[in-house]
């Protein structure tokens, strides 16, 4: 009986439901290392790579995609290290993104 009072503290655990799937879209090829993800039901969002692995597109990128900042993320069974550099975007959105960084 215990556990199951305890069973419920998991989903406060930091992490354990933060991670998501998303497919990468776009890997620029003349801006630093950007790369797009879309993160479901046409919300995407703008990532700096920072190490490891470095993600091609049609990848699946497991991750928390919804805070700034440094997050280590996988793409199959490679480590990666990115920037969230925002999210949520729509394709507008991004595309405005892009072409601020890239000039």
């Amino acid at each position: 009986m215990r556990a199951i009072r305890f069973l419920p503290l998991l989903a406060f655990l930091p992490g354990a439901a933060s991670a998501a799937d998303g497919k990468v879209m776009l890997v620029t090829v003349k801006c630093h290392d950007y790369f797009v993800v879309e993160m479901g039901e046409k919300r995407y969002a703008l990532l700096e790579w920072y190490g490891g692995y470095k993600p091609e597109k049609g990848d699946i990128v497991t991750g928390n995609f919804t805070h700034f900042g440094v997050q280590d993320m996988v793409a199959g069974n490679q480590r990666l290290r990115v920037w969230v550099e925002d999210y949520d975007l729509t394709q507008d959105a991004i595309n405005d993104k892009l072409a601020d960084k890239c000039d």
